[in-house]
C-alpha cells in the first residue's frame, strides 16, 4: 500500500465533519413556527380541570427548611499531628 502525506489525511479529518454538518444543517427543514393563541384571557390557563385534587406546591424561599433526620453524631477526630512520613524503616 502507498503512504499519504500527513496533510491530505489532516485536510479529510477536518473536512469531513464540516461537509457532514454543512450536508446535515442544508437537508433539514427551516424551524416550525410558534403556535400562538390568538387571543390570551388573563386569570384563565388551560389545563386540567379545576375541581381535580391539586399538588400542592413547593415550599417558597420565606418558608422553614425542613427538619434533617436523625443523623448519627461524627467520627470522632483521630488525627493526633502524627503523619506517615516518619512511619519507615531504616
Amino acid at each position: 500500500m502507498r503512504s499519504v502525506p500527513k496533510g491530505v489525511l489532516v485536510l479529510a479529518a477536518l473536512a469531513l465533519p464540516v461537509a457532514a454538518v454543512l450536508i446535515s444543517f442544508a437537508l433539514t427543514d427551516s424551524p416550525r413556527a410558534p403556535q400562538v393563541p390568538e387571543r390570551v384571557q388573563i386569570g384563565s390557563t388551560p389545563g386540567p380541570d379545576p375541581t381535580s385534587p391539586t399538588v400542592e406546591p413547593p415550599p417558597g424561599p420565606g418558608s422553614a427548611p425542613a427538619p434533617p433526620a436523625d443523623l448519627p453524631p461524627p467520627a470522632p477526630n483521630d488525627d493526633d499531628g502524627d503523619d506517615d512520613l516518619d512511619d519507615h524503616d531504616d
